[in-house]
């Protein structure tokens, strides 16, 4: 299922020097009970955003945050190279899986 291979901690990749720039250094974390926990990171403190996810239509993800809900629509894919790709208002953002050893 491809809800499935979504699961895990995603770090923004180092290389994708024009997502640093306008998002930081953030991570996001989906869980299989459909929580999404996306954090931007800083020297003093991290900013941690509760969200949901689900997935609609093969390749797009719906996020919404409970706190201020507002259900947005976000085109996805998985790379051959085990990348998640992110096209978020006309902008590709890519994301390489962090594991904890």
């Amino acid at each position: 299922m491809l809800k499935d291979i979504l699961i895990g901690n995603w770090i923004l990749d180092p290389l994708d020097i024009k997502s640093l720039q306008i998002y930081g250094d953030i991570s996001i974390e989906f869980k299989d009970n459909g929580e999404l926990i996306y954090k931007i990171h800083s020297n003093e403190k991290d900013e941690v955003i509760n969200m949901t996810y689900e997935i609609k239509d093969e390749g797009i993800l719906i996020t919404d945050q409970p706190s201020f809900p507002y259900k947005e629509e976000t085109k996805f894919k998985i790379t051959f190279e085990d990348k998640l790709e992110l096209y978020f208002s006309g902008l590709k953002s890519t994301y390489i899986r962090k594991f904890d050893y």
